[in-house]
This record gives C-alpha cells, sequence and structure tokens, in this order.
C-alpha cells in the first residue's frame, strides 16, 4: 500500500447459528507519518467524523484533519483546524448532532470548536480562562458548555455559551462546608430533562457526603440534595437516569471505609430531590458474582464468608466497578457493570552516584485488567431480583476507566450486551427476568481480504444506531501474497457491524 492514507471499502457477509451479522463496510488507515491521535464520533444516520492531528512540527500552527463520513462509510468531505502550537486537545465531547473540541494552553488560552456532523459546519470560539483555573472535563447541553474546573484547590463550574460566548463562573458551594472541603465526583447531562447534574464530595472531619445539585441549560441551579445523608457508606461512584416527571433513578458503588474503592453496589431513586430509598448490596450478595473464578477459589471465598457470618460479621470484597446507566425495560431496572482492577509492572532503571552505577527497580502501573461483567435485575422498589455474571478479560489494559460493553434494548423485551475482545465480537441476549437468550461468540473484525493474516488487534464495539454497531482500533496485518514493504501493514480500521 502506498501513500500516506489509503482507503479499503469492503462488503461481506457472515451467518451464524442464533444470529445474522453482517460487516457491510470496512475502511482503514495506514498509521504512517503525517497524522497521529486517531479518533472518531459517532452520529447516528449522519454517520462517524474522524480526527487526527498532523505531525509536522513546523511553524506556530498545529493543524488536525476532520473527515465526514457517511454512515455507509463512505468519505463526503474534509476540513482543517488550524489551532496555536503552544495549545493541546484537552478535552472532548459529542452528543447526537455536533462534536466539541477544546484546545487550551499552559496559559489559560483556549480555541473550542463546535463541528456539526450533518454539514460539517464548524463554529470556532477562541477565549482565557480564568487566572489559575484548571478544566478537567466538559459537558454540553444545547449551547450551553459546562467545564468541571478547580481554581486555588476549590471546585467551580465554568460555563460558556455558544451563541452570545458569554463567560460565566459558578461557584461550587455546600452550606457548612469551606470550598476547600469539596470536590466534583462527575458531571453528568441529563439531555431528556435539560439538566446537568454535578456530584459533590463535601469531606467535614470523618464525614464524606456526596450531594447531588441540578443546574439548568442556561447554568442556573434547580435543586440539590444529599445522596448519603445518615448513611454509613460513601459512593465511589454515581450515574442516573431520567424516568420522566422530575424522577431519577441512581446507581454507582460504595464502601464502608473509603471511596476510592468499592465493595458492593446501590440503587436509589429520587422525586424532585426527594430521596425514596438507597438499597446497598455487597459484591458477595449477588448469587453469581464469583462464577468467572476457579471453583476452588470460589470455595475458599464461600467458606470464609461463612465463617464471618457465624461470627455475626459481613464479608467484604474490593473490586473496582466500571457502572453503566440503569436501563429501565419492562417495569424492572436492570443493572450493568464491568469489574476490573490496576495492574503494575516492575522497571529496572540505572543511576550513577559518585559515577558508579547503581541498578534499582521501580513499580509502574501498567493498565486496568478487566475480569468480568455482571448484570442484576431489581424491581421499582429496589429489591434485586436476580444476577448473572461472565467473563471478559478484553485483549489490551487501558490506562483510564472505560466500557468496554455497550447495550441496546430490543423491543423493550430484550437488552443486547457486545464488546470486543482482539478480533473477537462477543454478545448476549438476557430476558427482563434474567434468562439469557442468546450467546455467541464470533472471531469477525477481519479485512475481508483472504490473503490478510492480522497479527494483533487493539479494538472498540459500540453500538451505532438501529441494529448496526461499529467496531473500530489499531491492526496490525500482513499479508503472504504481498512483497516487500507492502507485506506488512499496520493500520487503523472502522467496521460497520450489524447485528440481528
Amino acid at each position: 500500500m502506498k501513500g500516506l492514507f489509503t482507503i479499503i471499502l469492503i462488503q461481506f457477509v457472515v451467518a451464524v447459528s442464533f444470529a445474522q451479522v453482517e460487516t457491510a463496510e470496512r475502511i482503514e488507515f495506514e498509521l504512517k507519518e503525517g497524522y497521529a491521535s486517531h479518533q472518531l464520533s459517532k452520529f447516528k444516520e449522519n454517520g462517524i467524523l474522524f480526527y487526527s492531528k498532523s505531525t509536522d512540527k513546523k511553524g506556530s500552527i498545529r493543524q488536525w484533519k476532520i473527515e465526514q463520513y457517511s454512515n455507509n462509510l463512505k468519505l463526503k468531505n474534509t476540513e482543517f483546524l488550524e489551532i496555536p502550537k503552544d495549545q493541546f486537545l484537552d478535552e472532548e465531547f459529542s452528543n447526537e448532532t455536533d462534536l466539541f473540541l477544546y484546545f487550551s494552553s499552559k496559559k489559560g488560552a483556549f480555541t473550542f470548536y463546535r463541528i456539526n456532523a450533518k454539514a460539517l459546519k464548524i463554529t470556532k470560539i477562541v477565549g482565557e480562562l480564568p487566572s489559575k483555573a484548571n478544566v478537567n472535563e466538559i459537558h454540553v447541553l444545547k449551547n450551553m458548555v459546562y467545564f468541571d474546573a478547580t481554581m486555588k484547590r476549590s471546585p467551580m463550574l465554568y460555563t460558556l455559551d455558544l451563541e452570545s460566548e458569554r463567560q460565566k463562573l459558578i461557584p461550587v458551594i455546600v452550606s457548612g462546608y469551606d470550598t476547600k472541603d469539596l470536590s466534583i465526583e462527575d458531571v453528568q447531562v441529563i439531555e431528556d430533562a435539560n439538566e446537568v447534574l454535578v456530584y459533590i464530595n463535601a469531606f467535614n472531619k470523618k464525614e464524606h457526603d456526596l450531594h447531588v445539585v441540578r443546574f439548568d441549560e442556561d447554568g442556573d441551579k434547580k435543586g440539590n440534595f444529599n445522596i448519603t445523608e445518615g448513611k454509613d457508606k460513601k459512593l465511589s461512584s454515581i450515574s442516573a437516569s431520567y424516568l420522566g416527571d422530575g424522577k431519577y433513578v441512581y446507581t454507582g458503588t460504595y464502601s464502608s471505609k473509603s471511596a476510592s474503592t468499592s465493595e458492593g453496589i446501590y440503587i436509589a431513586t429520587t422525586n424532585n430531590d426527594d430521596l425514596k430509598f438507597i438499597r446497598f448490596y455487597n459484591f458477595l450478595d449477588f448469587d453469581k458474582f464469583l462464577t468467572y473464578l476457579p471453583e476452588k477459589k470460589q470455595e475458599k471465598i464461600e467458606k470464609k464468608k461463612s465463617r464471618k457470618a457465624s461470627k455475626g460479621k459481613e464479608m467484604k470484597i474490593n473490586y473496582l466497578m466500571a457502572s453503566h446507566d440503569i436501563i429501565e425495560m419492562e417495569d424492572k431496572y436492570l443493572y450493568v457493570g464491568e469489574a476490573f482492577y490496576p495492574t503494575y509492572r516492575t522497571e529496572v532503571y540505572t543511576t550513577y552516584v559518585n559515577g558508579r552505577p547503581m541498578t534499582s527497580t521501580r513499580r509502574v502501573f501498567d493498565g486496568y485488567q478487566y475480569t468480568h461483567a455482571v448484570v442484576a435485575g431489581f424491581n421499582p422498589d429496589g429489591e434485586k431480583l436476580w444476577d448473572n455474571t461472565f467473563e471478559m478479560w478484553p485483549s489490551y489494559k487501558p490506562f483510564f476507566k472505560k466500557k468496554f460493553i455497550t447495550s441496546s434494548v430490543q423491543n423493550d423485551k430484550k437488552l443486547d450486551l457486545l464488546f470486543s475482545s482482539g478480533s473477537d465480537i462477543k454478545f448476549k441476549t438476557f430476558h427482563s427476568n434474567g434468562e439469557v437468550a442468546e450467546e455467541e461468540d464470533f472471531s469477525f473484525i477481519d479485512t475481508g481480504n483472504e490473503a490478510d493474516k492480522v497479527k494483533g488487534t487493539y479494538s472498540n464495539m459500540e453500538h451505532w444506531y438501529d441494529k448496526y454497531f461499529i467496531a473500530h482500533g489499531q491492526q496490525k496485518i500482513k499479508n503472504k501474497e504481498e512483497k516487500g514493504a507492502d507485506r506488512k501493514r499496520r493500520v487503523y480500521f472502522i467496521n460497520k457491524v450489524a447485528y440481528r
């Protein structure tokens, strides 16, 4: 393959026993010099935006390429963004219609782009953050950008109106607490309710509560409440699903000791900030939580659990969990969580003392290993009805918490869960009563060329629209029919996959 970016378009179909899986289109880009940091955002029927950074270091301007593809993965248009050399892509956000890219410098100057996926219309805003403000994440609700930020060790919200370009600083305040005793746990946009939820950790001596503050699309405060008031649990993660008419259902993980660990999950509902209930479930309350482990390991844990129970104590095990938003289906709340743990490697390095080499070792973080997923059903009162567990073990370890599983609901009656691991696509379908309707593994993220042999794949799988999913990532490919430099290639690939 010659040239900087070579595009391949392929159509092929594979039928399997339980379902039909189609990879109708595929494109791939050679990862050679010229562009790097390849990323994409999907926009249902409006296709995808694929963007990458120029590696040319000449001049005072940094260039980003934005490519617009149809939902059939055909290139429609290309635009270029010019960014000051001292600014870097700091945050990104996308909704159903637009991609938002936020570039900033160490001195606080920023360039903000809004890119419409349908028309490839680009809006640019240049500005400067308040002095000593550091942005953590951005979120967008209609025409308002919310910056989750800190300034002088205090949390704050900083808003930018995309129409008027008006900027506003919103201090994060909880009655009875100094701002330095507060931190923003997360920010969540609820488009169905036209609200932004800000989750605030509040520390007071040995107490640790989590407050939920609601803002409207203009950045005005609508309400707040303490979701852990009077509880001896510390919430280590939280997300909300909107049920309509001012009602929310919340879920996430908790711990009795520290918000940096988790020993179980919780479920809670509110009506206009009135907490109806919050129920906590130890991971070991789930009947099948340990089934991914070898039988001897399961038996050892169960025996230890029984010994503690005989003494009136509760056994606890710590897991990190990437919790999905609650899914409402057939008057039940369905929870999906992905369990993982940090891994480390030992590095050997040499230092010199008085001219003599000294060899030492250090422990280095080596990414998160995901192990298994938990699926559970609850009734409207938060009582657990059933649970299930299946092994994951994806082929690569991310350095940040992410969700490998993508979900979709079939006709409000079945929950589809899909995820990719290397060149495999795995799927499971659950009824609302917990029964597994279908499950299958496919070795399917291939190139469509029989002469190609995929030597390695790092992939992501996401629901796109209707019955379509998008698999994308990097592959190392060897072609036995090519010669010389073209025999091996390293590509970024995008596969459009249909599942039904």
